[in-house]
């Protein structure tokens, strides 16, 4: 009795690894709709090219909501995109599939960084003191205002450790293009 068992339940296995569809091919029939075309718009700097070979979702592919949703995670995680403003969005094909497309608004790149009025410290200490906390604002960085908020918070601190304790740094920034031009301007309470 054990043993019919045994050849029965081998036998349904068999039988179903051979004829029963695997789940992808299931879940591609549940999903008739194909991805018709990925594209991508808005980008100036990064071609095309490079940012779909971060994307998964292919045409010819079953579409899915969760592969678009995980391939906007990648592309934001590059750390290249506005989080805020980059997106994916689906529009119906010619041929009855999907077209998907990636939206992105590139980061724009430091262009300069300058400080006016700095008192008693030389700029390149200033700069080698952002590195080692890790705030890397060189030509051609992807700008990004919270490690610019941190640098000025650094200078603050590099002020009142050198006598200056109430000093000011404001920042301005002047984004012309994909390019911004940082300046920490200091001001002293004499």
């Amino acid at each position: 009795m054990e043993r019919r068992v045994r050849r029965f339940a081998t036998a349904s296995i068999l039988f179903a690894a051979c004829f029963l569809p695997s789940f992808n091919t299931i879940q591609a029939q549940r999903s008739k709709t194909l991805v018709e075309a990925v594209e991508v718009v808005g980008n100036r700097r990064l071609s095309a090219k490079d940012i779909l070979a971060h994307i998964k979702t292919q045409p010819g592919e079953p579409f899915t909501f969760e592969q678009c949703n995980r391939d906007l995670e990648e592309l934001l995680g590059l750390g290249v995109f506005n989080k805020l403003e980059t997106r994916v969005v689906s529009e119906p094909g010619v041929r009855g599939g999907v077209v998907v497309i990636f939206e992105v608004v590139e980061l724009p790149l430091l262009l300069e960084v300058k400080f006016s009025n700095l008192r008693g410290i030389d700029e390149s200490k200033v700069l080698r003191v952002f590195r080692e906390k890790d705030i890397h604002l060189v030509k051609d960085a992807v700008y990004d205002p919270v490690k610019v908020r941190a640098a000025r918070r650094v200078l603050q601190e590099l002020l009142a450790s050198h006598g200056w304790p109430n000093a000011v740094v404001t920042i301005r920034s002047e984004i012309g293009g994909s390019y911004v031009s940082i300046q920490f301007e200091i001001s002293y309470d004499e």
